[in-house]
């Protein structure tokens, strides 16, 4: 009873510790994935006097991928009904030339104020609209969840680590008296703190387990993927495989430099 006490209290640790890496790989991912569909789908418009090409924009604007001439016919068509045939020979051979400038991802604030002033440096652009109030709502609302995320993760895994540290003391003064033994006769440090090791790493290993055995499970929820599917995301942000590979690294990692940092504390 108190070895699986001893072991669930690193375990316990380790899994949130896990849990908070892995809401913070998939809160990333969902907002590339985001800004990604954004970046597709949202669109610059631009009046110019002179034709453009994606080129020309491309040497002042990296982010420039494609670019869309706006057939103004439709404009006439709607109002070749309301004024005569003279006027609207007029009216096409005033109107400017209409673009969608599609960039290769969605630009912050600043960016999106220098695009602004690089375009106004155009010769012959007249009318820019970036239509930013619609879209800035919901990815400023995506980066504050973020940023919430990242803030609450990095605190539970903060009180994670101190826990493991603790524990990691714990099993170092059971087994104190054969590591002091060990030292006596000479044994490195990895020799003499090998059980400590070997117990980390077990303990890794099923705390892994836990959370990549949920990560499984959430992944295949079908309410859940018809829900992203709504929202537009991509399912594929979740990737359990690579996650688990990650997870288990990540948390090998920290157990053994933990239990190495505690190896090295003198007594007092």
């Amino acid at each position: 009873m108190n070895s699986l006490k001893n072991h669930l209290s690193l375990i316990i640790p380790l899994v949130a510790l896990l849990f908070a890496l892995e809401s913070i790989l998939l809160v990333n991912r969902t907002l590339e994935d985001y800004e990604s569909k954004l970046g597709q789908n949202y669109a610059i418009i631009l009046a110019s006097q002179k034709e453009l090409n994606i080129e020309l924009l491309r040497n002042k604007i990296e982010e420039a991928q494609t670019l869309n001439l706006i057939d103004s016919q439709i404009i006439l068509d709607r109002l070749k009904n309301n004024i005569s045939q003279a006027n609207l020979v007029l009216l096409k051979k005033s109107l400017p030339y209409f673009y969608a400038l599609n960039l290769s991802k969605y630009p912050s604030d600043a960016r999106l104020v220098a695009i602004q002033k690089a375009l106004n440096n155009f010769e012959g652009i007249v009318r820019i609209e970036t239509f930013t109030k619609s879209h800035n709502q919901i990815y400023q609302l995506l980066l504050i969840i973020n940023g919430s995320i990242l803030i609450f993760s990095s605190f539970i895994a903060l009180i994670s680590l101190l826990l493991m540290f603790k524990q990691i003391e714990i099993w170092k003064f059971q087994h104190l008296e054969r590591m002091e033994i060990m030292t006596l006769f000479g044994a490195p440090l990895w020799m003499r703190s090998q059980i400590l090791f070997r117990i980390a790493c077990v303990d890794t290993i099923i705390a892994t387990f836990i959370v990549s055995g949920g990560l499984f499970y959430i992944a295949q929820d079908s309410a859940l993927l018809v829900f992203f599917q709504e929202l537009g995301l991509n399912p594929q942000i979740f990737s359990p495989i690579l996650d688990s590979v990650v997870l288990l690294l990540t948390g090998l990692t920290l157990s053994l430099v933990a239990v190495w940092i505690v190896s090295l504390q003198k007594r007092d």
